[in-house]
């Protein structure tokens, strides 16, 4: 895979070495702590599935440590999602999660070769971007690190290819109005893997029908979320609001750094452990993630979107919701609720 990284003019470069120099300077003494770093590159065509233009956009927080995984945001067809990095949202959950973002593009070309991603070409295009990203930051530990997945429509599509090739690498992927989600190839390490597939029950009936059926197959087995909102169409809508808390949840539960039932740590008690703190090195660690309990987390129903703890749920558990904390329990109800 050949990168091609883009580059200013150079007298934008140098305003911002020097700009950047004296930012360094005063962060460095007032905070401490780098400045966060973003880098753009462009790829080469991806043939087998006839997409042209695959180009990455990637961030990095402001933190010296090494980092434990990469946020990975796919758009919706042929779209250019490098913007997506910018977003304080998402740079926001990157930080509390000590990972990095991976921004991704994929246009000009036929629509549906590479949502299908039959043979894995576009999963395998994304594992080179991270180690590329790994190698432009000076962060050989995102080569083997975990990766949390967000798509739209077609990204989502590609996200869930990718869960299928590689989920021994993926600790949660969240959807919004995806058309259909890992499909009948779901291998058991697939089914490992914390969901969410947010549904517009105005989106079109077929792809209601599909996501639904491919969202439930994991109904009461594994740790798939399913957040159907009855007046919601295509597209992201307000579905970032409960798709934010359960990835922070299920990711921080994947790298074993928090349980639904941990207590508060005393404050006579040492630390909780850093999610991006290693006695290995960096570049040699492969991150085994932790399999969820589903009696660890919450169960929600259905139909009236109301929420307990697995333990204390009235209702039928094989046909509840499943969620992985309280947090994510009550976003995903008044998420619901909205009209």
């Amino acid at each position: 895979m050949r990168w091609r990284e883009r580059r200013s003019s150079p007298s934008m470069t140098m305003k911002k070495i020097c700009l950047s120099f004296w930012l360094a300077i005063l962060t460095a003494i007032f905070c401490g702590k780098a400045d966060a770093v973003t880098h753009d590159w462009a790829a080469d065509p991806l043939k087998e599935v006839k997409i042209n233009t695959v180009a990455f956009r990637g961030w990095l927080p402001d933190t010296t440590k090494p980092l434990s995984g990469v946020l990975v945001l796919i758009p919706g067809r042929h779209g250019d999602g490098r913007g997506m990095a910018d977003d304080l949202r998402w740079q926001k959950l990157a930080t509390d999660l000590d990972f990095a973002i991976l921004a991704c593009q994929f246009s000009n070309g036929e629509p549906f070769p590479y949502q299908n991603d039959a043979r894995g070409e576009v999963s395998k295009c994304i594992n080179a971007a991270v180690e590329h990203l790994g190698e432009l930051a000076g962060k050989p530990e995102l080569k083997k690190a975990p990766l949390a997945f967000w798509g739209v429509s077609a990204g989502s599509n590609v996200s869930s290819r990718y869960c299928v090739f590689f989920p021994e690498r993926v600790a949660a992927f969240a959807s919004s109005t995806g058309t259909c989600g890992p499909g009948g190839e779901t291998s058991a390490k697939t089914m490992e893997i914390p969901m969410l597939f947010a549904i517009g029950g105005t989106d079109k009936p077929d792809w209601v029908k599909s996501s639904r059926e491919n969202a439930e197959r994991g109904q009461g087995k594994a740790p798939w979320t399913v957040a159907l909102q009855k007046t919601q169409g295509h597209g992201v809508g307000k579905s970032m609001d409960v798709i934010v808390p359960f990835l922070l949840a299920t990711v921080k539960q994947r790298l074993g750094v928090a349980s639904p039932s941990q207590s508060p740590p005393s404050i006579f008690k040492s630390e909780l452990p850093n999610i991006g703190s290693s006695s290995q090195p960096a570049s040699s660690q492969q991150k085994t993630l932790k399999k969820l309990s589903l009696q660890s987390g919450w169960l929600g129903n259905p139909d009236t979107y109301d929420v307990a703890a697995y333990a204390g749920y009235k209702g039928s558990k094989s046909k509840a919701i499943w969620l992985p904390d309280e947090p994510t329990a009550l976003a995903w109800q008044t998420y619901l609720r909205e009209p």
